[in-house]
């Protein structure tokens, strides 16, 4: 089949990150595939994943995430962060999913699930979802009889805020001491580091949660593990012309021409992901030359400057983001967070799933 546009997943690559992650911080992965595996293909990341032994919990957010991921056959554990709905019980229970339990109304049901097993989350300082210290006496009530299988809490600003990271840090060591005092009890899984929280020592922690890490993406710029881009997004060129001086380009004439140059139009919009706000800011590779996006990015075309680059053919392939344009180049020119674009890669971007053999030859893994 032809595609204008599509995005290569390298399993290799993903492979890698995984490795050099838990290579890293000696503790158990919980991989975080939600949001279809930040735009890289939910099913086929996790079931890639589900053959990993490091992996030890697939991580969604939603329940419907988690019966998705059992109706194409991944085994591994699923646990749902979002918490549980009452109109969620049969797929918890249809599909064996372990609910993330962060309010006393998800505790209400909880005599309704089956396996009764639970990670509870403490608010730390996020301030999003979690119990307080003071709520456990109120919790332990409700979880008689209840393997809690995992205790977790979350850092908001691992990457910006050492000071507040490491003070949630120790809150939540003086949870985890005061939980095993009233139960009598150790837990499976204690977690609490995300990719950006792996620079942290957090000893008493036996997993991390890795999301942003796993697909090549880092946190910070001097990130100490080393990791590679998963994702290669490419598009093809549809259409070349030369314009004059003084024209004005694209929706609303936000760039005029300053002498006579040559545009190429790129099958590529913000409809397939590519943030609005790149228009005149943010640049694609062409043959590793850079070529300036002018004019506003529309729907299903972008207006990029070829004027300086030669032998430019209808067909040829761009480079919309990869290994030599990380997707956290595209988030600094468009005041964003990479996250944001990967998760946007729309579904018309056709996605390759590739992985290297023996051989080191590249094969069709699948597609979504």
């Amino acid at each position: 089949m032809v595609y204008r546009s599509w995005a290569e997943i390298n399993l290799s690559n993903l492979e890698e990150n995984l490795k050099n992650i838990h290579s890293f911080t000696k503790k158990d992965i919980f991989a975080v595939i939600k949001a279809d595996a930040y735009g890289h293909g939910a099913i086929e990341i996790g079931r890639f994943l589900d053959k990993q032994k490091d992996v030890k919990y697939l991580c969604v957010a939603t329940a419907q995430e988690g019966k998705d991921l059992r109706e194409s056959k991944v085994k591994k554990p699923i646990l749902v962060l979002g918490g549980i709905l009452k109109e969620e019980l049969e797929l918890f229970n249809r599909y064996n999913l372990t609910p993330v339990i962060s309010d006393f109304t998800h505790l209400e049901l909880l005599k309704h699930l089956k396996p009764q097993k639970i990670h509870l989350k403490f608010d730390t300082g996020m301030h999003r979802l979690g119990f307080y210290y003071e709520d456990m006496p109120k919790i332990l009530r409700y979880t008689k009889g209840i393997q809690i299988e995992g205790v977790m809490s979350h850092f908001p600003c691992a990457d910006t805020n050492p000071n507040l990271t490491k003070n949630q840090i120790k809150n939540f060591r003086e949870i985890i001491n005061q939980l095993k005092n009233l139960t009598k009890q150790s837990f499976r899984y204690v977690h609490l580091q995300n990719t950006a929280g792996l620079i942290y020592q957090c000893d008493f922690c036996n997993s991390v949660r890795v999301g942003l890490g796993l697909y090549g993406t880092k946190p910070f710029e001097d990130f100490p593990i080393p990791i590679k881009q998963v994702m290669t997004v490419r598009a093809k060129i549809i259409a070349s012309k030369s314009v004059k001086k003084g024209s004005s380009i694209s929706y609303t004439g936000s760039f005029t021409a300053k002498k006579d140059m040559k545009i190429a139009v790129i099958s590529f919009g913000y409809a397939d992901g590519l943030p609005r706000s790149l228009s005149n800011k943010g640049y694609f590779l062409i043959r590793g030359n850079k070529a300036k996006i002018i004019g506003n990015i529309t729907m299903d075309m972008t207006i990029v400057d070829i004027s300086d680059i030669s032998n430019i053919n209808v067909g040829d392939e761009v480079l919309i983001s990869g290994e030599n344009l990380r997707f956290e180049i595209l988030a600094k020119l468009a005041d964003t967070i990479p996250y944001e674009i990967m998760c946007n890669i729309s579904n018309r971007v056709f996605r390759k799933f590739l992985r290297k053999k023996k051989d080191e030859t590249a094969v069709n893994f699948g597609s979504r």
